[in-house]
């Protein structure tokens, strides 16, 4: 979960999204990226990371159009890591997706999160990198998360990756 300063643009788009899509694109659905090619991402990622990645299938909403449907969902954490914002672990992340346009409409940015989305052709992938205090480290729950002041060591970064084909028109 994401934290901290974030337009309200992308505060009100997540709130729909995670509404459970009340406001439903009508046509076919997003479809994941096939399971083969999934897993070929989430090795290549668990490289450019240097941490281990699992692969699941989930639940996805572009908040662009609200269309929705399932995705190629990968995800991995890890602490102990000096990464100096979440855009640096986000931007290893996106080396895997070299040939890909970078979308500024699916991205957002905050002190303690980072959202990234990329297109290709038919296809649309998010990269999700936020961190938290990680194990025996305290934050005060009176303050935003950003102004909890730690060592990046400190910090259980979590990132998750959304691969969806979307249905041609």
């Amino acid at each position: 979960m994401l934290r901290g300063t974030w337009t309200i643009g992308i505060a009100a788009g997540l709130a729909l999204g995670f509404a459970g899509g009340a406001a439903r694109a009508q046509g076919t659905a997003l479809q994941p990226i096939p399971t083969a090619e999934c897993q070929q991402f989430a090795g290549q990622i668990q490289a450019a990371v240097g941490f281990a990645m699992s692969t699941s299938e989930g639940d996805f909403t572009d908040l662009t159009d609200n269309s929705d449907g399932r995705s190629c969902h990968i995800q991995g954490s890890t602490s102990g890591q000096a990464y100096a914002a979440p855009s640096e672990l986000a931007a290893k992340i996106a080396t895997v997706f070299a040939n890909w346009r970078e979308d500024p409409a699916r991205a957002a940015d905050g002190p303690d999160g980072t959202e990234k989305g990329l297109t290709s052709g038919n296809r649309i992938a998010t990269i999700e990198v936020s961190w938290e205090p990680g194990p025996g480290v305290t934050c005060s729950d009176k303050q935003p998360l950003s102004a909890c002041k730690i060592l990046p060591q400190q910090k259980l970064w979590t990132a998750m990756i959304d691969i969806v084909v979307k249905p041609e028109k």
